[in-house]
């Protein structure tokens, strides 16, 4: 996995939308809204990789990096990261 709608895919597979809203206490908006993006937010990935068994700093940061705006640092910041992320 490398980005945050892959590891939102993942925890589809074991529970829906709703029930991943009701256990974090937000509402189904929420997620409708992070598809809408493309990304998950860094508090909803961190939670979820939590509930997964992943690495919850890994997918802040990931998140973090999605939600960057300038293209030209976030090249430069993948580009320096790459030893952190996962393949």
């Amino acid at each position: 996995m490398q980005n945050t709608m892959e590891l939102f895919s993942k925890a589809l597979e074991i529970k829906h939308a709703s029930a991943w809203a009701r256990e974090f206490n937000i509402t189904p908006e929420a997620f409708s809204m992070a598809k809408k993006q493309g990304r998950l937010s860094p508090v909803l990935a961190g939670n979820i990789a939590i509930e997964l068994g992943e690495d919850p700093e890994h997918w802040i940061a990931v998140a973090a990096i999605e939600a960057t705006k300038d293209s030209e640092l976030l090249a430069r910041l993948k580009s320096r990261v790459k030893s952190w992320r996962r393949l």
